[in-house]
């Protein structure tokens, strides 16, 4: 096996899944072992995993000295300072017998564990799993007892799965795993009798809220919540299969629908102030004159023009925010969604489906908040202070309960977090009324009558938090108007074949569309200082590739033009398109490197136009040189942009940033098909506030600078 190019694969794949890759992330080495086991890498994954606990713990160990590969051995000669090793009559270090080491000669030097790997966390299960199964620290099983060579297979992948894991589990949950992983030695056994297997698959059922999919192959177990997949993985195994088919000799094997779960959090969750508390610009001048009055909120469509607000005695809504703040603060507390998602909790609890504990951490939530304006002064620093920290309790709570919940509940209520806190400053902040809103889930007026949209995310810790906004509703926001309806959400698409709009590279013929196509190339790079990406015979090729892939999907849309309904229409344009589809992708990759995507759109949104085959779809290059354009005078389209997560501590974070005009600064990413359920999504945009700063900029007056100084073009 070639461990370089194994690793090099693995933090690929590492990085596609979670951006920027950290191997001392408890959650990145995680899925790191998840993508070896889906691999079938079992022996390679056991090695690894050895380099990344001793790596660590020695690399400030004067005794050790490294040997490469995030390795490190003991200083001197071999067996020196190793407690596993004596010296013989000629001064050479031999290895002790393993009857010596396990105390059949005498008095036995125990190896110590190396500095930094005490007996806790995954330094600590590894050093107590390798102890002699007699020692009391011992967590070895001997499961050969009872247990048929099959059955010990089973049994050793389900407890090699949760040592992998235990030590991300609290103390109460480590100690439910190990009893559970004792019932399931009983279960398999064929020692036991009938009504033991009986009353330990009963006991595995009841106190591990044991579940499993629609299939049969994924094994759940309710009680450990985020970890509640800890001993099938994400795809379930044969292993996890037959787990489930044993119990249900036995007992009810409940069927868990997670997605289910999740979404029926996240839309009780969903922040709604109510009908009543909504103020169109139509019956409310004041509103009007909000939208009309500020450069940002005039960009938007004024049928997406409304604020919730608190009405006066006549009706109207009290304007501004900041000159009401309890009766806004009050308003939001009273929010009916916090009070919805406690109720979806408890019925999901009942059910087994999460840990109770989940539900303590919202009601506590909610009685915290009830108190604000009672306990504090408002407006007040003091206030803000206390919603901040109700927030981030139940954070902890919900995310140490379960966190699979934490993220459903929490990627709706992060805006009113932000919002509530604002308020109780003496802020002036408003959240829309229009569900499509673009890009902001809050307006807030800043020093010097400035007017920001602030979009709210929530997510684990990595580049990328909650889910991007379609490019087509972010542009809109862009202080061109000529540049705010470029973007389309699907191949396809009428107006948007190629995911642009038609009207930027479509003529009147194949010759007069590949012209178009070029200009359009050279005039969208020749704005932000990128005229010299390519060169005339590679803006040419991409222009004919784009083209007749263009006419390619035109044929077909003629081809099946009247099939319904919509699903089954977009189903045959796919099977259709996937007949030319590869040929034509590898064209446009031929064209495209990795450098020209580096200098468009950031390196670290490579991957995502150029996949492994190094393929380049022609839409998503087209795409990317219009959405290049598009952020670079963008001015960051008037947004700020604020993240909540858990920091790799599991501390609760929250960073709010201004949008920048750097794509690098943006998850970039690219859903192209319609599919059945989904509408596509075109250019998806994250932010980020990561990248690094490109050398050239069209800044806010027109003039274009490279490297801060003025140039020509």
């Amino acid at each position: 096996m070639d461990y370089k190019e194994l690793i090099d694969k693995l933090v690929r794949e590492l990085s596609f899944r979670v951006g920027i890759p950290n191997i001392h992330n408890k959650e990145h080495q995680r899925i790191m072992s998840e993508i070896l086991t889906e691999w079938g890498k079992f022996d390679e994954k056991k090695i690894i995993f050895e380099f990344l606990t001793e790596a660590e713990p020695n690399k400030n160990d004067e005794r050790y000295v490294s040997v490469g590969f995030g390795r490190f051995k003991l200083k001197g000669k071999q067996g020196e300072n190793d407690p596993t090793y004596e010296k013989d009559d000629k001064g050479n270090y031999v290895k002790l017998s393993k009857d010596d080491s396990e105390g059949g000669g005498g008095e036995t030097p125990q190896e110590e564990p190396k500095q930094g790997t005490a007996i806790t966390g995954k330094g600590g299960d590894s050093y107590k799993a390798n102890l002699p199964k007699g020692d009391p620290a011992s967590t070895k099983k001997d499961i050969s007892k009872g247990l048929s060579k099959e059955s010990q297979k089973v049994f050793k992948d389900f407890t090699k799965r949760v040592e992998e894991r235990i030590s991300d589990l609290s103390e109460d949950k480590q100690s439910l795993i190990k009893t559970g992983l004792d019932k399931i030695n009983t279960l398999y056994s064929d020692e036991s009798s009938d009504s033991e297997k009986s009353e330990s698959a009963q006991w595995i059922i009841d106190n591990l809220k044991f579940s499993t999919n629609a299939s049969g192959r994924k094994a759940y177990l309710n009680s450990l919540g985020g970890n509640r997949k800890i001993l099938s993985g994400p795809q379930g195994t044969n292993n996890s299969e037959d787990l489930v088919k044993k119990l249900q000799q036995y007992g009810e094997v409940k069927q868990y629908d997670a997605k289910g779960t999740a979404q029926k959090l996240t839309t009780a969750a969903k922040p709604d102030l109510g009908k009543e508390n909504e103020f169109s610009p139509k019956d409310n001048p004041r509103v009007k004159e909000f939208f009309e009055g500020n450069p940002i909120t005039k960009r938007i469509r004024e049928g997406l023009w409304g604020l919730y607000g608190v009405k006066d005695e006549n009706g109207k809504m009290k304007m501004p925010s900041s000159q009401y703040s309890k009766e806004y603060l009050e308003q939001s507390f009273s929010n009916p969604a916090l009070s919805n998602t406690i109720k979806v909790a408890e019925e999901q609890s009942k059910l087994g489906n999460l840990d109770s504990k989940v539900v303590t951490a919202l009601k506590e939530h909610q009685n915290r908040l009830s108190k604000i304006t009672q306990d504090y002064k408002i407006p007040s620093e003091d206030a803000a202070q206390a919603i901040e920290e109700s927030y981030n309790t139940m954070m902890v709570g919900l995310h140490t309960a379960d966190s699979d919940i934490a993220s459903a509940v929490m990627k709706q209520l992060a805006e009113n977090r932000l919002y509530e806190e604002e308020l109780a400053r003496g802020e002036e902040v408003y959240l829309p009324s229009n569900g499509s809103f673009p890009g902001g889930d809050k307006i807030k007026v800043g020093g010097l009558e400035r007017v920001s949209l602030v979009s709210c995310k929530f997510g684990k810790s990595g580049r990328t938090y909650g889910c991007p906004a379609n490019a087509k509703a972010v542009t809109s926001l862009h202080p061109d108007e000529n540049k705010r309806n470029n973007q389309g959400q699907y191949v396809g698409e009428d107006g948007y074949t190629l995911v642009v709009n038609d009207e930027l590279i479509k003529g009147e013929d194949t010759t007069n569309s590949i012209e178009k196509t070029k200009s359009f190339i050279s005039d969208k790079l020749n704005e932000i200082g990128l005229l010299e990406l390519f060169n005339n015979e590679e803006i040419t090729q991409i222009s004919q590739i784009s083209t007749e892939y263009r006419e390619y999907i035109e044929s077909i849309k003629s081809e099946i033009e009247g099939t319904k309904p919509a699903d089954r229409y977009w189903k045959l344009f796919n099977d259709k398109l996937s007949e030319k589809e590869d040929e034509f992708k590898d064209r446009m990759g031929d064209v495209i490197q990795e450098n020209h995507l580096e200098q468009l759109i950031g390196k670290n949104n490579v991957k995502n136009a150029k996949n492994r085959k190094g393929q380049v779809s022609p839409e998503v290059i087209l795409s990317a040189i219009e959405i290049s354009n598009n952020i670079k005078t963008s001015n960051g389209y008037g947004l700020e942009h604020n993240k909540q997560y858990y920091d790799e501590n599991g501390d609760p974070k929250s960073i709010t940033d201004m949008g920048t005009n750097n794509p690098d600064d943006y998850s970039i990413t690219f859903r192209m098909k319609r599919t059945a359920g989904r509408s596509g999504g075109g250019c998806q945009l994250s932010y980020t506030g990561d990248g690094e700063t490109p050398d050239t900029f069209l800044e806010e007056d027109g003039l274009l600078t490279k490297d801060g100084k003025t140039i020509t073009i």
